[in-house]
């Protein structure tokens, strides 16, 4: 370790260049980390919060939510002792004084039942006429206390309070009552339809033309989740792969240019593996270092960054990030191990 601080330090413009590699590719593999993360949570945070993992929607639907419909006959025959009714509309809110518009999602549930959302802000709405909203309506310029309309309907709906961290296909969800749902999707509060039943427990009924899937299936047929989380998946280890060949190619051009020192020093009797563990611990100081500006030009990032950009930096994943990172650049070190270990003392002091 004392052998590579050394030769870092007596050639610092070599080493910066290396360090600044690390530099860049970690911010940008925990930017798009951070950009991946929050699009998947954006989609599914309001599908994540509801308190079963067994869901009995349409078959026709092909398990997309938005596109499911039961109808009263299929949950009179579904085994509804434990189960929730959930209804899903996409709604355009307009705020009635500045006309600011806010692209949403509509759930109406039993506002007393299990799917029930906890209030952080206000109280839970009492009439038809009352939505709660995700809190990041806020960064659209809809507030508490303020009315909006849905989807250009003459009726104003009060927003009565908030929730937190309630998004579905990456947009705000308002809770109302079924009865606002029924009204804004069938354009009658009397027809009994709802999109879905949730339940804790597997259906042991499951009606004709109904299909029961798990909430894990649910999210991964949400329109475009999954090219999304794939897309961002294959970049990310791409960088990461990237990082090894980068990082192999610098150290084995340093290495070729040492190989006069290398061979003096072993004429002086050093043992390759010392010089193979300077090589290591060379990779692995400037890999920590270049990690950690890295990590803290993310964290600049994230304080600039506009909260309508879907970006969440999870701690434990960019741990995991770095220390793959980290790794991989040790292995780019083995790319050089070869040349080291055929070392010929005469030869290299020689310059052949």
């Amino acid at each position: 370790m004392f052998l590579a601080y050394k030769e870092i330090t007596h050639n610092k413009a070599r080493y910066l260049l290396v360090v600044v590699t690390f530099v860049l590719i970690s911010y940008l593999v925990f930017f798009l980390t951070g950009l991946a993360t929050g699009l998947a949570r954006n989609n599914r945070t309001a599908i994540d919060a509801l308190p079963g993992n067994y869901v009995l929607m349409s078959k026709y639907a092909n398990k997309n939510l938005l596109s499911s419909t039961v109808t009263k006959q299929q949950v009179d025959q579904a085994d509804t002792h434990q189960a929730a009714l959930l209804g899903q509309v996409s709604v355009v809110a307009e705020n009635t004084k500045t006309n600011q518009k806010v692209n949403s999602n509509i759930f109406g549930v039993n506002l007393s039942g299990k799917l029930k959302p906890p209030v952080t802000s206000g109280r839970m709405p009492e009439d038809s006429n009352e939505v709660l909203a995700d809190d990041s309506v806020l960064h659209y310029g809809l507030h508490q206390g303020d009315h909006i309309t849905l989807n250009g309907s003459d009726q104003k709906y009060h927003i009565v309070g908030l929730t937190h961290d309630r998004l579905f296909y990456t947009v705000p969800v308002f809770y109302t009552t079924l009865t606002t749902f029924r009204q804004l999707k069938y354009g009658q509060s009397r027809v009994q339809n709802v999109s879905v039943l949730i339940s804790p427990h597997a259906f042991k009924k499951v009606p004709a033309k109904m299909e029961q899937v798990t909430r894990a299936t649910l999210i991964n047929n949400i329109p475009g989740y999954t090219a999304e989380t794939s897309t961002f998946a294959l970049m990310i280890g791409a960088m990461i792969g990237i990082m090894l060949l980068i990082i192999g190619i610098f150290m084995y051009i340093l290495t070729i240019q040492k190989f006069s020192m290398y061979g003096v020093m072993r004429a002086q009797g050093i043992r390759t593996r010392a010089i193979i563990a300077a090589l290591f611990w060379q990779i692995l100081m400037l890999a920590v270092v270049g990690v950690a500006v890295g990590a803290g030009l993310l964290m600049l990032t994230e304080l600039i960054l506009p909260k309508t950009m879907p970006f969440y930096a999870n701690s434990i994943l960019f741990f995991s990030i770095a220390t793959a990172l980290i790794v991989m650049s040790l292995i780019g070190g083995l790319f050089s191990l070869r040349r080291i270990l055929r070392i010929d003392p005469l030869a290299a002091i020689g310059g052949e």
